[in-house]
């Protein structure tokens, strides 16, 4: 706020627009001051008059008298004028020489319309032009010749943030799919669109995507990200596929039996060593070179699993025989005279509840079948027999379907 004081010859000069200007005369006690303005279209007189201070609003530009009339305490009166000239003020004005709403990375070029006696840009240069690369809204404050002040118009620069563009690799053994997983970022916004190079010649988008090479090799992939405003980051890494083992492996004795049910297993596999035995019968191991006990007769699909240090992996399966030991206990003599000591001739043995078939026959000397039974614990008691030597077979399908056959001698004593 401005204070001029009046004496004559003074003139004043002033910018359009500047509100609550004082002017005012030395004091006199009494006195009563009438102020008037020569051109009303120019300047307003707001607050103050009668008093030896007043305030004005300028209106328009040009050139126009404050004058000032007192009249003391006789009523004897002076007068007083000062001449103000109203200039323009500046209009300046600011523009872009691209667009304003761009990513990071870029730039735009803000101008001012021409130059002035003074320029400063709220980020406080004071060229002409100015490179911006940051988010804000930007403006000049000038002076003229005549130190008039004004803002120019405001440009808002809008930067949108570019994505970091990151992957990572799932997966690298030939003959398997790599999983390529996204693991990109952005500050703000979103990422919408990726485009994968996978090094094969092969492209794909997508966030996450499986691709089969079809060779063990180098190879250099690369992922480029886009934003929801158009902003992108690549990136590229390289990676190895590698061949997977060749599972292996040797076992002895090469068929097992319910009396010798121990196998000994031995890793062949070149430069990997086993993760997982799998022996099919609810139980498993990660010893390399371990000793099984089968418990059951049966086929057993024996399966090994092994890891490289690729940690690629392979499996390969075979087959182990388990016999079933036909163990069968008959007497070489038996007593059928009623004392209820050895009175029958019965085979004994382990597991023939679980025979498939079964089939025991008793022969005389002349080859006569003097007994034959296929039930499982029913035996001969040599009724009407008379004493001596009698020959038997016992005919079995054992629990692995295999035909076995047994036969011997009996002494029967009377």
């Amino acid at each position: 706020m401005l204070q001029t004081s009046l004496s004559s010859q003074n003139v004043i000069r002033l910018c359009e627009g500047d509100t609550l200007q004082n002017f005012a005369v030395p004091i006199t006690s009494g006195s009563i001051y009438n102020w008037t303005i020569g051109t009303q279209n120019i300047a307003t007189i707001t607050s103050g008059n009668g008093t030896e201070n007043i305030q004005i609003d300028l209106n328009n530009t040009g050139v126009f008298w404050i004058h000032v009339l007192e009249t003391n305490a006789n009523l004897c009166t002076a007068k007083d004028s000062i001449l103000v000239e109203v200039y323009p003020k500046p209009n300046p004005l600011i523009y872009a020489e691209s667009p304003v709403f761009f990513c990071e990375g870029s730039q735009v070029v803000l101008t001012s319309d021409s130059m002035y006696s003074s320029l400063i840009w709220n980020n406080g240069f004071s060229t002409q032009s100015v490179s911006v690369d940051t988010s804000g809204l930007y403006f000049i404050i000038v002076s003229d010749t005549n130190g008039c002040l004004s803002t120019s118009n405001g440009i808002d620069i809008v930067v949108y943030p570019n994505p970091i563009a990151d992957f990572w690799i799932d997966g690298v053994c030939f003959q398997l799919e790599t999983n390529l997983v996204d693991f990109s970022s952005i500050s703000s916004g979103n990422i919408v669109s990726w485009i994968w190079s996978l090094g094969d010649g092969n492209y794909s988008s997508g966030e996450n995507i499986n691709h089969l090479y079809q060779d063990a090799n180098l190879f250099d992939v690369s992922i480029k990200v886009i934003s929801d405003m158009g902003c992108s980051d690549s990136a590229t890494k390289q990676f190895q596929i590698f061949h997977i083992p060749d599972a292996d492996f040797n076992f002895n004795p090469r068929t097992a039996s319910t009396l010798h049910p121990e196998v000994t297993f031995t890793n062949t596999t070149i430069d990997a060593i086993p993760i997982l035995w799998d022996f099919d019968d609810g139980r498993d191991t990660t010893i390399e070179n371990p000793i099984h006990v089968f418990s059951d007769p049966g086929m057993y699909e024996v399966m090994l699993t092994v890891s490289d240090s690729n940690n690629c992996i392979d499996s390969v399966l075979q087959t182990i025989k388990v016999m079933y030991d036909f163990i069968i206990y008959l007497p070489n003599t038996f007593t059928p005279d009623g004392d209820g000591k050895n009175e029958v001739f019965i085979p004994k043995g382990f597991r023939m509840a679980k025979l498939e078939s079964y089939q025991f026959i008793v022969y005389n000397r002349w080859g006569e079948i003097v007994f034959n039974t296929e039930k499982v614990g029913e035996g001969w008691n040599g009724k009407n027999a008379i004493g001596g030597k009698y020959a038997w077979a016992i005919i079995i399908t054992d629990e692995m379907g295999v035909l076995q056959k047994k036969v011997g001698e009996v002494l029967l004593i009377k």
